[in-house]
């Protein structure tokens, strides 16, 4: 029992193994495509710092130079004719033509409406707010799709690894109770052997025990009969030599002697009488023989009696050793029983818990499905809008940029009218 249950260990660890290299080499797989990823995005954050710097660097320049003695002295002397009044018109044109572009390519109707405001008001530090506050807009929703973007992968990703460390239980909890099942069964039918072993051992005990009986009744049966036979052989004995001990006549051996008549050759001619005188001794030589006859048969009754005792003595022995035995056996049959019921038991037990462990994480994938259908629903527009949506807001950005260049006077070639 100790080496089968190490044996059952020894595979159970083999299986746990196998699983456990499996799962390293999927994690391994998934650290390299993390890594790669993490990589790349590295690579991305980084030139899009530097350009993000880049940009910095130069508006810090700009607003330098704007911000300088000479600047500041031309802008103070030109106050009331820094216009550009031979582009006004043209830079309100061009302005309205950009937005109206914009809001045809994007469908928004706050370009829209921006549009018809620099056409109809022509304000221009109301339409360069305007536009610096769709920009801003714009920036903001880039930031928040990236973010969702971000959000996305990340839970996209633990969906996925959930669901497959999830499928990966249930595969290993669902070999697992294949082979506690098996071992039931194989449990089961030794026990159902175990009990056919001490029915069958008890029925022979019990066969053994009613031969027992009938060779002890053979025998007191026997043994009674002898007894008797004895006794009635005793009486027989004493009866012949009653009248030879009451007339005190000494029975001596059978002996041939000269006094014996002798049969001739006739059978039919009468031997003739030997005795003479009253005097009567009895069938001493007859009677001698038979008693001896009968003293021997009394000592076989006797010896028999004798012998069948020591043979049923020896029977007894001999019985009670195979009970014995029997009984042992019936003893280790039943000791293994009780054990295996006993694993059984725990292996069911065991069995239940795998089960229901199997039930939870079934559940469990249940709500990772629907989590992946939320995210499908919620993020499926991030592979396949995202860098579309990008584009077209970058490409707004610098439409809003450019007309509110033109608002700004930026144009090369302008004069400015005094």
């Amino acid at each position: 029992m100790d080496e089968a249950e190490k044996t059952k260990k020894l595979a159970d660890a083999r299986v746990d193994l196998d699983d456990t290299k499996a799962q390293l080499k999927a994690d391994e797989d998934f650290f390299a495509t993390t890594k790669e990823g993490c990589k790349l995005k590295s690579s991305e954050w980084s030139e899009r710092s530097r350009l993000r710097t880049e940009e910095m660097q130069g508006i810090t320049q700009a607003i330098q130079l704007l911000n300088n003695r000479i600047s500041r002295r031309v802008f103070t002397n030109a106050t009331t004719t820094f216009l550009q009044l031979s582009s006004n018109k043209n830079a309100l044109s061009k302005t309205y033509s950009k937005l109206r572009a914009l809001a045809r390519n994007s469908r928004d109707l706050k370009l829209a409406k921006l549009a018809m405001k620099v056409r109809t008001e022509g304000h221009f530090d109301d339409v360069i707010a305007s536009i610096d506050a769709m920009i801003e807009v714009l920036r903001k929703e880039g930031m928040a799709d990236i973010e969702h973007r971000d959000r996305c992968e990340g839970a996209e990703n633990k969906n996925g690894n959930d669901m497959e460390d999830l499928n990966h239980d249930i595969e290993k909890t669902g070999k697992a109770i294949e082979r506690m099942e098996d071992k039931e069964k194989t449990l089961e039918d030794e026990i159902k052997a175990l009990e056919t072993e001490i029915k069958e051992t008890k029925e022979d005990m019990e066969k053994q025990l009613d031969l027992r009986n009938g060779e002890v009744a053979l025998f007191r049966q026997a043994l009674k009969d002898d007894a008797e036979g004895v006794q009635i052989l005793t009486e027989t004995i004493a009866a012949l030599t009653k009248f030879y001990k009451r007339n005190k006549i000494p029975l001596e051996l059978r002996q041939k002697g000269k006094g014996e008549p002798e049969y001739t050759n006739d059978p039919d001619k009468a031997p003739e009488t030997i005795w003479e005188g009253k005097n009567y001794g009895g069938r001493k030589d007859e009677t001698t023989g038979i008693v001896a006859i009968l003293g021997m048969l009394r000592e076989d009754l006797e010896h028999e009696m004798t012998m069948g005792r020591e043979e049923d003595a020896e029977n007894q022995a001999d019985y009670e050793k195979g009970r014995a035995a029997a009984q042992e056996m019936v003893d280790a049959a039943t000791a293994k029983k009780i054990s295996k019921e006993t694993e059984l038991a725990e292996l069911r037990a065991k069995k239940l818990d795998s089960e229901k462990h199997q039930s939870q994480k079934e559940g469990e994938l249940t709500d990772e499905e629907g989590l992946q259908k939320t995210l499908m629903s919620d993020c499926s527009w991030v592979k396949t809008h995202f860098k579309t949506r990008a584009e077209k807001r970058q490409k707004e950005i610098d439409g809003l940029q450019e007309a509110k260049g033109y608002l700004g006077g930026v144009e090369t070639g302008d004069e400015l009218a005094p």
